[in-house]
């Protein structure tokens, strides 16, 4: 049910032919208007206790939802109230197919990290770009010249990254799978072999491994130490690129294109701006990642063509349309979510 926004209508159970709307998420606070029992598709902004924790004679402390009203405004209505519907996962409750009493759900507090927080972007980010490459710890395909692709980001054996991820699982790692990996192929991966493209018992071992945390862990340590900070570092901080979006956008590059890709020095030169030079501000830094998501695009239009590919043109659309959304915050729609291609979306306000 993702993006399905939370709504909720007024109760048509009531002693009252309408309901208070109040100012904030107390009955200590101003009555705003009044809405008729039945009052129906009330798009859910927010939910937070009672601020004087009023409870039910159960004990239960009453939940309040900030909404958006009729005539354009929001306000706060008590949770015994309302029936809430669709995916309402971002404001603590699961994603309901039907019409549900709010005071008989429970919450789950939801920690919203702020916009900047340097973690939530880099998890944002992964998850974008893992979407593109496969998506999952256990993914695998050995098609193509890397030889092997393996897991969330595709390491692969050509590059050498498969055996960053097989060296720093195999330093934690017991059991037989561990065992196995470490006797019979931790030397071959480590000598980038060719051979093992179609060793079938390696990718058994490889797939079967994906589940264990210790390799997750693996995997997405990597890619923050190879890729991400790397990016940062060549990329993004000498240029004073600050914001979300265009962080993640040059991390999903970095993994795509390799490290040392020629493509921001060619947006830079498309806004003859000097090559590496700080941005002096925020409006500057915009103007170069909207330019750096076009030179993208038709790099991977190109690139499509020539190998008839046409898949990877998703990639590359995705990103230019996605700069004009101006979500600089990388925070997605109400839900937190960004649908980065048909029947794929993925969570980056709370990733």
């Amino acid at each position: 049910m993702a993006n399905v926004l939370c709504k909720a209508s007024v109760r048509t159970e009531s002693d009252f032919a309408r309901i208070n709307v109040r100012k904030g998420s107390g009955t200590n606070t101003e009555i705003l208007t009044t809405l008729a029992v039945g009052t129906m598709d009330l798009t859910v902004r927010d939910v937070q206790p009672d601020q004087q924790q009023k409870a039910a004679l159960s004990g239960k402390v009453y939940q309040w939802f900030n909404v958006d009203l009729p005539d354009g405004g929001r306000g706060w209505i008590r949770d015994d109230l309302l029936d809430i519907v669709g995916d309402c996962g971002s404001v603590g409750y699961s994603s309901l197919s039907t019409p549900t009493w709010a005071f008989g759900l429970t919450r789950v507090e939801v920690i919203v990290r702020p916009p900047g927080d340097p973690e939530r972007v880099r998890k944002a980010a992964f998850n974008i770009t893992a979407g593109f490459e496969g998506g999952g710890y256990a993914t695998y395909q050995n098609r193509d010249d890397g030889v092997i692709s393996y897991g969330r980001f595709q390491f692969t054996l050509a590059s050498g990254s498969l055996f960053s991820v097989l060296d720093k699982y195999l330093q934690k790692a017991t059991g037989s799978i561990a065992d196995q990996l470490r006797s019979q192929y931790y030397e071959p991966i480590k000598a980038r072999d060719a051979n093992l493209r179609n060793d079938q018992n390696l990718k058994n071992l490889l797939v079967a491994a994906a589940p264990d945390p210790i390799m997750q862990e693996a995997q997405d340590a990597v890619a923050t130490d190879v890729y991400w900070n790397a990016a940062m570092n060549l990329s993004a901080v000498p240029r004073n690129i600050n914001s979300a979006l265009g962080r993640a956008l040059l991390f999903d590059m970095a993994i795509n294109h390799g490290l040392r890709h020629d493509m921001i020095a060619l947006a830079e030169g498309a806004l003859s701006l000097p090559v590496r030079g700080r941005l002096p501000d925020l409006a500057t830094e915009k103007l170069l990642i909207a330019k750096l998501a076009e030179v993208r695009q038709d790099r991977m239009n190109k690139l499509a063509v020539k190998l008839n590919a046409p898949g990877l043109k998703q990639r590359g659309d995705f990103w230019v349309a996605y700069v004009a959304t101006n979500d600089w915050d990388l925070l997605g729609d109400l839900n937190g979510n960004v649908t980065i291609k048909p029947g794929r979306t993925v969570q980056v306000k709370n990733p």
